[in-house]
């Protein structure tokens, strides 16, 4: 409507530019005005010069007039002088200036008691137009308008009240943008010319008008050729506008506790992530989950001991702008990054240098805090205390240990933190201090909201200084790095260069709209040199580490990338009759990542995704792995080898964006066949990479629970069953439906559930399973202890079955662990408690917001979706019910499973080792016994496992152990 009423409007007479601007400011800007903390903005489009018609004067040169309040005149003395301003043909290209500039300033108007105190727009706000129509002639301002005076914003607070930041009176100023449309073009950037120096007047009076006054990016002024330069001009403003304005007014964060595990033969080490909201600190605990006394009721460690952590001293940082990793230690200005790589405001010349000497000094803690602040510096230098210098907070950040055996534990660990970093450590010969930091790496240039690249998260680092940070809604925590990290070991090779490369994906989370990939140690397998880690003795050690990142820019289609990335080693081979069972040749570590979500607030573009569920499949390492290949195969790391669409934007059942993947190995070779994803908006999907040729691979959606699934399905072989000769080829995928991504999500009451579905992956046009075609089991709720029904399940009569979850909320955010042939998560319920109401955005006192989370440990039977027997795999949560199959927990409890069976062929894109290609299956039995740890220091036994047995022989006085898994 907007459009057609424009197209109509006439075109001809001249340009009253002059006359119409002050006009537009008090009406629609001034008069518009909600709250006394409230940006404005105007944006000037024009295409010619102005003529030389002007408003009425707002200011009284003879009798009093209370309707004249000189918000604009008051600086001119007389009449005369104002006339001469406006008719001397000497200031033409003043005039826009002249009102612009009194808009910004808000010291053009100051308390009368006290002339330091700048008013801005606040003694000159009305609840009418201030001006009558045009503005000019002897009716152009309102009649009797000083009566209509507005004293308090729509808080009812007086528009000048005092700010309880910063203790002084709020002030309203507006910031004015200008557009020339075909203006005279002397003057070129192209031509190594100032184009500020162009002579032609409307190019000038434009240029002048604008806040700052000086052509982009030095100013305000754009000057446009085209329509697609216009439409560029509006995007950039707008852009400019939307990161000024941004505000968090709540800030919530619920999330699983992270928790890692070290386990070898002979020691399993629990890390646990322990978090202080007041500094926005992290320690990572470390405890010896071995030798320790087992109880019916789990073995507790206390949990306020944290005696022993990694050790820091050798932290060295890297920090990578999407092209080149600069380490810190070796940076110097020359090497491409200053203050707008991190969007630091400009000193004059006396901050040039506070990117490195300032913000990345703090960031790697070269320096004391207290002692990197310079003179001229623009930035707070939030001083940490010692228990707080070492990591940022740790929310939904995944911790995975990697790597052979040194000094009895896994050789590396790795976790991430909200400071933007991700944390390499290796194990050390300390039992003080078990592994020791080798390097930080910061992806400073994945996008946020921005679709041409402007919005990078590099450009929040600042806001981690900020003394108040984290405290209020003008200072609120930022999520800079929390999303899912899959770390994979290469397998063992027979050949001359053996040697395993350690690399890891992961994904932004809350952060960013991208992913990234980087080496941890190892050897490379082609040169088989050391890399990342293990060769930080090379003094160019740290260009071997990033391996690739996703596109930013036009190219970036991915939303918030929530989740955990798969690493799947696929067949690629274009070729015509390429073989399609290989190992030797044409096998790539592939990156599976999930387009993730976009959310409320989020940038839109007409390429965008906001509906779109896709999996991309990135080429990780550039190298064909094959047994007897190892050699790189042209195509650059990061390469794009296929992206599989889903759902797409604008469907009726489009997508809302996929969740993590889940790789399946159908025939345990090593080679990922198929993998498993849901999206947000309940539907699930089988992807299929069977073939060789990428153009080949498909994807079916086969179930739809209409309901939101948020994280990666469960995959369990399905039982033989005489009366389903297909169950040979099914596989069941166990999810929950739930979410906590969106504010509405957690404050949703929705009954959720948790689904096994019987999947012939051997059907290449699936048909969609109805739920009427599933058993349902029924959870019967109690306080604290609920059961299951144990229905009987027949495959040949059912294609899966569900249960529902309690109608309290309770929901499934994470994904399900595999237990043999137990499924079990931790579930969530929430509920809110707000103090006061937030009806006022300019009060950044906090809102106190208390969520009160209740964990359920759930267990069951994966392959019947029914009750537990004493037979099967469970953990003893309570010795007095251990088949209880849901118990409740007060808070936020995370609970992982240690001793995983090496190479899960059902999880093929995990983290782990992989095995070797074409190599014999191994039993469906455990090496050693498993146990359960919570982010508490409980650990609980397992009952009902499997275990692989041992045969012992005797060879020259040695026993030789042939029955163990490899």
């Amino acid at each position: 409507a907007m459009l057609k009423y424009i197209a109509k409007l006439p075109t001809g007479g001249g340009t009253p530019s002059t006359r119409q601007f002050p006009v537009i400011a008090r009406n629609l800007v001034m008069n518009q005005l909600k709250y006394r903390c409230q940006k404005s903005y105007i944006v000037f489009l024009s295409d010619g010069l102005t003529n030389d018609q002007y408003s009425i004067s707002d200011k009284s040169f003879n009798e009093p007039n209370k309707d004249l309040d000189e918000f604009f005149d008051k600086s001119f003395s007389t009449q005369n002088e104002r006339k001469t301003f406006f008719e001397h043909a000497d200031h033409l290209t003043e005039r826009l200036g002249f009102y612009s500039k009194t808009l910004a300033n808000p010291a053009a108007h100051t308390d009368p008691k006290d002339p330091n105190t700048p008013l801005g727009f606040g003694p000159y706000i009305y609840s009418e137009n201030y001006y009558n129509g045009t503005g000019k002639g002897a009716s152009g301002i309102t009649k009797n308008i000083s009566a209509k005076l507005r004293t308090t914003d729509e808080a009812g607070k007086p528009w000048n009240s005092i700010d309880s930041l910063t203790q002084k009176p709020f002030f309203q100023t507006a910031q004015t943008y200008t557009i020339g449309f075909a203006l005279a073009q002397e003057g070129d950037e192209d031509d190594g010319k100032d184009p500020d120096a162009n002579p032609d007047k409307a190019y000038q009076y434009l240029r002048l008008g604008a806040v700052p006054p000086a052509h982009y990016p030095n100013g305000n002024f754009f000057n446009a050729d085209s329509r697609q330069q216009i439409r560029d001009a509006f995007k950039t403003i707008f852009d400019q506008i939307k990161s000024e304005v941004k505000a968090t007014a709540v800030n919530v964060t619920t999330n699983a506790p992270s928790i890692g595990v070290s386990s070898t033969s002979t020691n399993d080490i629990g890390i646990t992530a322990r978090i202080e909201t007041g500094n926005w600190s992290s320690q990572l605990c470390i405890h010896d989950l071995t030798n320790k006394n087992s109880k019916d009721k789990g073995q507790t460690i206390d949990k306020n001991d944290c005696k022993v952590q990694p050790s820091f001293a050798n932290r060295q940082l890297l920090i990578n702008d999407g092209n080149t990793t600069y380490l810190y230690s070796n940076l110097t200005p020359d090497q491409g990054l200053d203050n707008n790589s991190f969007e630091i405001s400009t000193n004059a010349d006396k901050n040039k240098r506070e990117w490195l000497d300032g913000l990345l000094t703090w960031l790697s803690r070269a320096k004391e805090d207290k002692d990197i602040k310079q003179d001229g510096f623009v930035l707070d230098y939030r001083e940490r205390p010692d228990s707080a210098r070492n990591m940022g907070d740790i929310i939904d950040n995944t911790i995975v240990t990697a790597g052979g055996i040194e000094f009895n534990k896994q050789k590396y660990l790795i976790t991430s933190a909200n400071d933007g970093m991700v944390y390499v450590f290796r194990a050390a010969d300390d039992p003080n201090h078990p592994y020791d930091l080798k390097f930080n790496y910061m992806p400073m240039s994945i996008e946020r909201d921005s679709y041409d690249g402007s919005d990078i998260v590099g450009h929040y680092y600042k806001d981690l200084l900020n003394k108040d940070y984290g405290k209020n809604s003008l200072h609120p925590h930022r999520y800079l790095l929390n999303g899912g990290i899959v770390v994979r070991e290469t397998a063992d090779r027979d050949d001359v260069k053996a040697g395993n490369q350690i690399f890891m994906i992961s994904t932004m989370g809350q952060a960013g709209r991208g992913a990234f990939a980087i080496n941890i140690g190892g050897q490379d397998i082609v040169s088989g040199n050391n890399i990342a880690a293990e060769n930080i003795g090379s003094g160019s050690w740290y260009k071997g580490v990033s391996l690739f990142q996703t596109p930013s820019g036009e190219d970036n289609l991915f939303g918030y990338t929530i989740g955990t990335p798969a690493i799947a080693r696929i067949r690629v081979n274009r070729d015509t009759n390429a073989s399609d069972t290989t190992y030797t040749d044409h096998i790539r570590e592939t990156a599976l990542i999930s387009n993730g979500y976009n959310y409320s607030g989020a940038a839109t573009s007409s390429e965008g995704s906001d509906d779109e569920s896709a999996l991309y499949i990135y080429d990780a390492l550039g190298v064909d792995v094959g047994t007897k290949s190892f050699q790189k195969t042209g195509d650059p790391k990061g390469t794009l080898i296929r992206k599989l669409v889903a759902a797409k934007e604008g469907e009726s059942d489009g997508g809302g964006g996929l969740s993590s993947p889940t790789g399946v190995d159908i025939n345990n070779d090593g080679v990922t066949d198929l993998a498993y994803a849901a999206d947000y908006k309940g539907n699930v999907y089988r992807f299929d990479f069977r073939s060789p040729d990428p153009a080949k691979w498909t994807v079916n959606k086969i179930f739809s629970a209409n309901a939101p699934i948020t994280s990666a399905p469960a995959v369990f072989l399905a039982p033989e069953n005489k009366q389903d000769p297909l169950a040979k080829n099914k596989v069941v995928v166990v999810f929950g439906t739930g979410s906590d991504i969106y504010q509405s999500d957690r404050d949703s009451l929705e009954q959720q559930t948790i689904y096994g579905i019987y999947d012939n992956y051997n059907e290449h046009t699936a048909t969609l399973i109805n739920k009427n075609s599933l058993l349902q089991q029924v959870m019967t709720y109690a306080d604290t202890y609920s059961y299951l029904s144990n229905y009987p399940f027949s495959s040949a009569r059912y294609k899966g079955w569900y249960f529902n979850l309690n109608t309290d909320g309770e929901r499934v955010t994470e994904s399900i662990q595999k237990l043999v042939t137990t499924g079990t998560v931790m579930t969530r319920t929430y509920s809110v408690n707000k103090d006061g109401k937030l009806n006022d955005p300019c009060q950044t006192s906090s809102q106190i917001e208390k969520t009160k989370l209740v964990s359920h440990f759930t267990q069951f039977n994966a392959l019947t979706g029914g009750a537990l027997t004493e037979n099967d795999a469970h953990i003893m949560i309570d010795a007095d019910n251990p088949l209880a199959n849901s118990i409740r927990m007060d808070d936020a409890i995370g609970l992982l499973i240690t001793n995983p069976n090496g190479y899960d062929n059902l999880n093929s894109g995990a983290s782990g080792k992989e095995k070797k290609l074409g190599e014999t299956p191994v039993k469906n039995c455990l090496r050693k016994a498993p146990k359960g740890i919570d982010d508490k220091g409980n650990v609980y036994d397992i009952k009902g496992v499997v275990m692989c047995p041992v045969s012992i022989n005797r060879l020259s006085w040695r026993e030789v152990k042939t029955g163990y898994l490899s």
